[in-house]
């Protein structure tokens, strides 16, 4: 996930609480320090896809409301944080009207929970979604800001009241060629009144569009998430995909991928039976498992290394823990988790003092390098695609 600071406090707020909900999960655990890797694989594989994301049809949503927010030109936004605060609003509103229009137990739909509640949730899905609107090309300047478009929204809104008093005088080309350098995201509009009768499931057309960004869009037609939707794939988990039927270039990415999974578990496993002293059962199982199972033979860490930006300190904790676990050597395998998670923890390292910490697994998954999610958003295309 990318972070950074920007002008509005509000989007920095919503940015630190997007990330502390996903620290919160089981799966964004990180004792080891193998984040790097994964992030960086589902970058390549997955590219535009969050684990905070939900459904694919915020990704043609965001555009209508930023639409709909340049036509607010009575308003007269004050300041650009303003339409930061009208687009939110406007996003709280539409969750009812979401909820009331989708399939019944339809899931996904952000701040549904919060509705029952008669409130609204602190993270928007603009906060959320903004990343993958700019890396498929939805948004047509890949580097631009949330507070850098409400402050070109807040422009053209204040230049439409503007305008609307002197158009008696000029052509509608005239009109629109003054505007011509100000648009924001790719031509996508509503063909139903989204204000009332949103869904949360894709249109054919809304499913065309982002089928059409994704497998076109410079980077993203080469990977993983575009193959899969191009052939109509659904796969139910990433082990499960079929990596002889994928092109070359995807098909390398995806293996090493995968073998960086299978390999990293086996860690991660120990350092459960290391976190529960060797209490937890069936962490201990699932280790001696995995080494009774994993090839080390073909085992090659330096292409998987190789192919992401990685530093030292990583792909010796990795090169080592592949020998000392080949060898057999226990002892040297627990010394090792046990410092690496020093290195990347520090004071918060909980091997070091386990007795301050109620032991719970943290390492009892594989890598999927967000798979689950981008599976949600390819389903959401695909039955999009096959609509009449």
């Amino acid at each position: 996930m990318q972070i950074g600071w920007i002008d509005f406090s509000t989007e920095e707020r919503n940015k630190v609480l997007a990330t502390l909900k996903l620290l919160g999960t089981q799966t964004a655990l990180d004792e080891l320090g193998m984040g790097v890797v994964r992030d960086a694989y589902a970058d390549i594989l997955f590219p535009g896809i969050s684990t905070l994301q939900t459904r694919a049809k915020y990704f043609v949503l965001i555009p209508y409301v930023f639409a709909l927010a340049e036509k607010q030109g009575d308003k007269s936004y004050a300041r650009s944080s303003d339409v930061l605060q009208w687009i939110n609003n406007f996003e709280d509103k539409l969750v009812s009207v979401l909820v009331s229009n989708s399939e019944p137990k339809a899931t996904g739909i952000i701040g549904s929970e919060a509705l029952k509640r008669q409130k609204t949730v602190k993270v928007k899905p603009t906060s959320i979604y903004w990343s993958g609107l700019r890396t498929f090309g939805i948004i047509r300047n890949n580097n631009i800001s949330l507070s850098q478009v409400c402050d070109i929204v807040r422009a053209k809104a204040r230049r439409r009241k503007a305008s609307s008093l002197k158009l008696d005088g000029e052509t509608f080309d005239d009109y629109n060629a003054n505007q011509g350098d100000l648009v924001l995201f790719s031509p996508i509009l509503p063909s139903y009144d989204f204000e009332k009768k949103s869904s949360i499931e894709l249109t054919r057309y809304e499913a065309a569009f982002l089928s059409d960004k994704i497998t076109k869009t410079i980077g993203t037609k080469d990977s993983l998430l575009a193959h899969l939707i191009k052939q109509k794939l659904d796969h139910k988990s990433f082990d499960e995909i079929d990596a002889e039927k994928l092109p070359e270039r995807i098909k390398r990415d995806y293996m090493l991928a995968k073998n960086f999974a299978d390999f990293i578990v086996g860690a991660h496993l120990r350092y459960n039976s290391i976190f529960s002293n060797n209490e937890d059962v069936d962490a201990g199982i699932a280790f001696e498992n995995w080494k009774s199972i994993f090839d080390f033979g073909s085992f090659d860490i330096a292409p998987i290394l190789n192919r992401i930006t990685c530093n030292s300190r990583t792909r010796t904790f990795c090169e080592d823990f592949y020998r000392c676990s080949i060898a057999n050597d226990m002892t040297a395998v627990d010394e090792l988790i046990i410092s690496r998670e020093l290195a990347v923890k520090g004071d918060r390292a909980k091997l070091r003092k386990p007795s301050e910490y109620h032991y719970s697994p943290v390492h009892n998954y594989k890598f999927d390098y967000r798979f689950g999610t981008a599976r949600v958003i390819i389903d959401d295309i695909i039955k999009g695609l096959e609509k009449q």
